[in-house]
This record gives structure tokens, sequence and C-alpha cells, in this order.
């Protein structure tokens, strides 16, 4: 017995299982932080389409044109194209709800590229 070597904190298999199990536990925790956002995202985005009275027929086809305005505007597209491209592409959006599309869109998933507004408030004098 006084022979046999003993697992000491230097050993190799010693040291790399702990960290292994720590590199595989940091992975699953972020790889699960990123659906689990996503889902409340596209929850969000269907739930104010439904509250904006806009329908739609396929909620995978709506979160897919929903973070397509979000891309689009990241290229650089003006947001009145977008609207545009939305209703060309959805003939279902009728009058104003293209435009209420793509702004409930960007407000969900691109809250960012949302124009800044300022209003001065003078009191007023």
């Amino acid at each position: 017995m006084w022979g046999a070597k003993q697992p000491s904190f230097c050993d190799d298999q010693w040291a790399v299982k702990p960290l292994l199990l720590t590199m595989i536990s940091l992975a699953a925790l972020v790889g699960l932080a990123g659906p689990a956002r996503a889902d409340y995202d596209d929850d969000a985005f269907l739930a104010s389409l439904r509250a904006a009275g806009i329908t739609f027929p396929d909620p995978g086809a709506a979160i897919g044109a929903g973070r397509w305005v979000c891309q689009a505007v990241g290229r650089g597209t003006q947001m009145a194209d977008v609207v545009k491209t939305v209703q060309s592409q959805n003939p279902g959006l009728h009058g104003d709800n293209a435009a209420r599309f793509t702004a409930i869109a960007a407000n969900v998933y691109c809250p960012q590229s949302l124009p800044v507004t300022s209003t001065k408030v003078d009191g007023g004098a």
C-alpha cells in the first residue's frame, strides 16, 4: 500500500475533472440563458401584436418578420423603407398596421434602434 500512488490536487486527473465540470456547467447556463430571453421577447412581441389588433396565422412567421425588422435596421435601412417592405411582403397588414408591426418589432427586439426624441418643457413661460 505504501508504494501505491495517492491522488493529489496536483494530479492532472484530479485537477482537470473539476475544471471540466465547471466549464460544462457554465456552458450549459450560458446556452440556456439565450433561449429563455428569446422566448420572453417572442412572447412579448406576439402579445403586443395581439394588443394592437394585428392578427397572424403563423406565430413563427410573425416572429421571423419581427426579427427581420431589426436586421434591416441594423444594416442601415431607414425605418420608412422597412415599413414599406413589411407591408409589401405581408398584404394582410392593411393601413397603419405595417407601421405598428414595425414599431412593435423594433420596440421588443431592438429598442436601441428607435430614434430618441426629446421634448422641451418650459413650464409655460
